[in-house]
């Protein structure tokens, strides 16, 4: 389970944020992407034309400088502000606004918007970065989107050959469709591969430059791919949490494979879609932890259906993790106990 308590431990850095379109008036003209990493007392933010990429991290006292400077009358606890910053960048709406501007080494973000009927504003000062941060935050991982995206067409592939071979097997014994419009023809991965490079949505995607690479599928597979490789840097040893027949716990505690994890991935959503000022859920051992969205909701106003997915995401992939390291760990019992 060693992957699978490191993920329970792990705090994700500005690394695992994914990026998003910064679709905002700016005096250039250009298209920007901004990723931002957001805590109880700080942030991170990045912003990318593609060609250069502007960094500024902010916290402390310096923080709550800038919020005072730019809201002298606005008294609020830097959590809640930080809240609302987090909730109105990257996109606008009726209540707030976003401006860029772009200046020599520079990027500033303009946010103007109203925090409990009072007007608000806060700027983002991001400098030119220096660092190699095109190659860490943006081209290695869509190098890996690329190569994963590849992989799992080429798994349904299979699976649509599979399905082509269940309905040769139906045909063959008689079996007819009801309806003559629901029939198909045995998939061609030439003819369906010569289909897509020649079709209208393919020269709208070309226009389009890779503008939809960061939509919500593409922020979730990016984040993915970010936490699996920051597993596969950990160094971490798979047989540093196995303890006999049961699973390292923090504080020398064991659990037993397939028993009920001590603390949810409920309670530790990323940042951006967790509640603030709220501690984590704690379960005993011996009890399951929540799972209903609907629950979630009664116990707190906070609660959103984004939240939700979020939830069941984790929570899918927890019981994945599980199923998959019991077998293994399954498997290495059985050679132990092989050897004489």
């Amino acid at each position: 389970m060693a992957e699978l308590n490191w993920r329970r431990r792990w705090k994700p850095d500005l690394c695992a944020c994914s990026w998003r379109p910064l679709d905002v008036p700016s005096d250039d003209g250009n298209k920007y992407l901004i990723k931002a990493k957001f805590d109880n007392s700080s942030y991170e933010v990045i912003v990318t034309d593609l060609t250069s990429f502007w960094y500024e991290k902010l916290s402390g006292d310096a923080l709550k400088k800038r919020v005072s400077k730019l809201n002298p009358s606005i008294e609020a606890p830097l959590t809640k502000i930080l809240s609302h910053v987090e909730t109105n960048l990257g996109a606008e709406s009726k209540e707030s606004k976003l401006t860029l501007t772009h200046k020599d080494d520079s990027v500033n973000i303009k946010m103007t918007s109203q925090l409990a009927g009072m007007p608000f504003s806060f700027v983002f000062h991001t400098v030119l970065n220096e660092e190699d941060m095109g190659k860490k935050h943006l081209a290695l991982p869509l190098m890996a989107m690329v190569g994963e995206l590849y992989r799992q067409q080429q798994e349904l592939f299979k699976i649509l050959a599979t399905k082509d071979k269940e309905i040769d097997d139906y045909k063959s014994q008689g079996v007819k469709a009801t309806r003559k419009h629901i029939e198909t023809t045995p998939f061609d991965v030439l003819v369906f591969r010569n289909s897509m490079v020649t079709s209208k949505g393919f020269e709208n995607e070309v226009k389009a430059s890779g503008s939809q690479a960061f939509t919500s599928l593409g922020q979730e597979l990016y984040r993915e791919i970010a936490t699996k490789q920051a597993w596969l840097n950990s160094g971490s040893d798979p047989q540093d949490d196995d303890v006999d027949n049961g699973v390292a716990m923090e504080g020398g505690e064991t659990r037993s494979v397939g028993a009920p994890s001590v603390e949810s991935w409920a309670s530790r959503l990323p940042s951006s879609i967790a509640p603030r000022n709220v501690s984590p859920a704690k379960t005993s051992p011996g009890k399951s932890p929540p799972v209903s969205p609907a629950s979630s909701k009664a116990s707190s106003t906070d609660v959103t259906p984004v939240k939700d997915s979020e939830l069941l995401r984790r929570q899918a992939l927890e019981r994945k993790l599980e199923q998959e390291e019991a077998k293994q760990h399954d498997k290495a019992k059985k050679k132990k106990k092989l050897k004489f």
